[in-house]
């Protein structure tokens, strides 16, 4: 717990940077009307679509509004709607059909307001499968962190940009933490290029892995 909120309004002023996106994140038992299911929650603010780039199906996303006044409103993924819409599986449930409704997340009610449009994926980082609130309704409901951020994503304004913000980011931070050594910092900054080469790390060291398991097998096979 060492980025605030007040980091992310600095960021933002820095030059060439885009867009800014504090966010806070936790995984939650969603029920409605009696059919419940557990995903990832994300309490964020109005630049997130833009950083994230993600679209609004039906509905609308969290406005400034609500997180200046910790309104329980909630943007569902399509995912999210069709497990607590359709939970039979045998019709589809259409975005205009959750707005108004009402959801009860950790014992809260929130308000559905947005869909967002189907984007792909699985796992724990399936955005289809996330629900959407206000950074301060998620920080005062339901993860009780109010006053710090899990992560502050930052969009540059151009890919050539992307050096000199992440640069920027870097120092900005250490000068508001007061920390004078960069080894000693208490976060990390990555771009995309980071995250797309730890990804394709992860993943060369599984198929090494696999087929290592699979010459082992072939071998004990072989001797069998």
């Amino acid at each position: 717990q060492t980025l605030t909120p007040d980091d992310a309004t600095a960021i933002a002023s820095i030059n060439n940077v885009a867009a800014v996106a504090p966010q806070v994140t936790g995984r939650d038992q969603v029920v409605y009307k009696g059919t419940n299911t557990n995903v990832s929650v994300i309490g964020t603010t109005s630049g997130y679509p833009s950083v994230r780039n993600m679209q609004v199906d039906s509905g609308v996303f969290i406005t400034d509004t609500d997180v200046a006044n910790s309104n329980r409103v909630a943007v569902i993924g399509p995912t999210v709607q069709q497990t607590l819409w359709n939970p039979g599986g045998n019709a589809t449930a259409t975005p205009d059909e959750a707005i108004g409704q009402t959801i009860r997340i950790k014992g809260t009610d929130f308000t559905v307001v947005g869909v967002t449009v189907a984007k792909g994926g699985s796992g724990f980082n399936n955005q289809d499968n996330m629900i959407y609130v206000p950074l301060t309704a998620a920080q005062h409901f339901l993860l009780g962190s109010a006053g710090y951020v899990t992560e502050i994503d930052v969009q540059a304004a151009t890919q050539g940009a992307m050096a000199q913000v992440q640069s920027d980011v870097t120092n900005l931070l250490l000068e508001r933490h007061n920390i004078s050594d960069p080894t000693a910092a208490d976060f990390t900054v990555l771009n995309q290029s980071d995250i797309v080469s730890a990804a394709s790390s992860v993943t060369g060291t599984f198929t090494t892995l696999l087929a290592a398991i699979a010459g082992i097998s072939l071998l004990v096979g072989g001797i069998g």
